[in-house]
């Protein structure tokens, strides 16, 4: 017969489950918030290894955001920028040479990029052409928006929309995207020009949701020119885990809209590599807001001066094609 000790064990004391980093992460930030400065900055800092017999090498990056908005989706920022920094160095390390859609090798294992090979040193002429036009047909509502709908979002300019969305490819073609993604609809107008010069798909995020879409991403943000609440859908068969993804738009203002774009981005594990938008509204919140994604961010021009009903355009040099490795070599 068993002592009651051994048949009967004691219980032990309930305990939760371990929390996950990035519940800890959030739930620390949210402790924080209310203790400090509204200035302070929340880092995130990621390291990754490769390790073999012989070999141990790490990648390291780091990203900030504003403490007040920060949230543990900024991990996955600096992890692939680790993974990123990581490959570099693997690739220096054991002489590999990566290479991306839409490109070819130079000389020396050098990626020599289209617009290197058809125009290396010349102006490209769409930031300009967009900045005159502005100037001339852009007019300012009395709630500070920039109202351009003669020539980009309404009636269209299809010959200067075509020399925008290439100076936007050449200027972003470096991150080696395979997909563009941007919302419905004026965003379309650049975006497919600039999947057309980088021979990608575009793929837009739509406002409502079609019969035709089943399994979907979904994201909620708060349109500044409508100051109402939306939602962005795009289909699980075209966001795909891996992508390499350049978001296209036609206004960068308060960042509402671009920050719902890299959720959906996250949601489907893909990684944002750049954006490029045609219009940035310096006043606006949104290049500061996006600053903790760690991406290239183009804008072919950039206005102040709307609040007071002004339009003042930053003046900024011409973009010219660089020359490519090989050849300034």
């Amino acid at each position: 017969r068993l002592p009651p000790a051994a048949c009967c064990p004691p219980i032990p004391p309930f305990s939760p489950p371990p929390l996950q980093i990035n519940e800890r992460v959030d739930e620390l930030m949210l402790k924080l918030r209310p203790l400090s400065a509204p200035n302070r900055v929340a880092l995130f800092h990621s390291v990754t290894a490769f390790v073999n017999g012989t070999h141990r090498i790490f990648g390291d990056a780091m990203c900030a955001s504003a403490l007040l908005v920060a949230n543990s989706s900024m991990l996955v920022v600096s992890r692939s920028a680790a993974f990123d920094n990581l490959l570099e160095k693997l690739a220096k390390e054991f002489s590999l040479s990566f290479t991306g859609p839409n490109v070819e090798k130079g000389g020396s294992g050098q990626v020599v990029l289209p617009s290197e090979q058809r125009g290396a040193g010349k102006e490209m002429p769409g930031a300009k052409m967009l900045r005159e036009r502005v100037l001339r047909d852009g007019k300012v509502l009395d709630s500070g928006i920039l109202k351009v709908s003669s020539f980009i979002n309404h009636q269209i300019d299809v010959s200067l929309i075509e020399a925008c969305g290439e100076e936007l490819a050449v200027r972003l073609e470096r991150t080696m995207p395979n997909k563009i993604l941007t919302v419905e609809a004026t965003g379309l107008i650049p975006a497919i020009f600039v999947g057309r010069y980088l021979k990608i798909p575009v793929v837009f995020a739509r406002k409502q949701r079609p019969l035709t879409i089943s399994d979907a991403f979904t994201v909620a943000y708060r349109s500044n020119t409508k100051g109402s609440m939306n939602e962005l859908i795009v289909s699980e068969e075209y966001l795909c885990a891996g992508d390499r993804i350049l978001i296209v738009d036609d206004f960068l203002a308060g960042g509402s809209t671009a920050e719902a774009l890299f959720k959906l981005i996250k949601m489907a594990n893909a990684k944002c590599v750049g954006m490029g938008v045609l219009i940035e509204k310096v006043e606006g919140s949104g290049r500061a807001f996006l600053s903790g994604y760690e991406v290239p961010l183009q804008s072919l021009v950039k206005v102040s001066g709307l609040e007071s009903g002004q339009i003042n355009v930053v003046e900024e040099p011409p973009f010219i094609i660089p020359y490519s490795q090989s050849d300034r070599e």
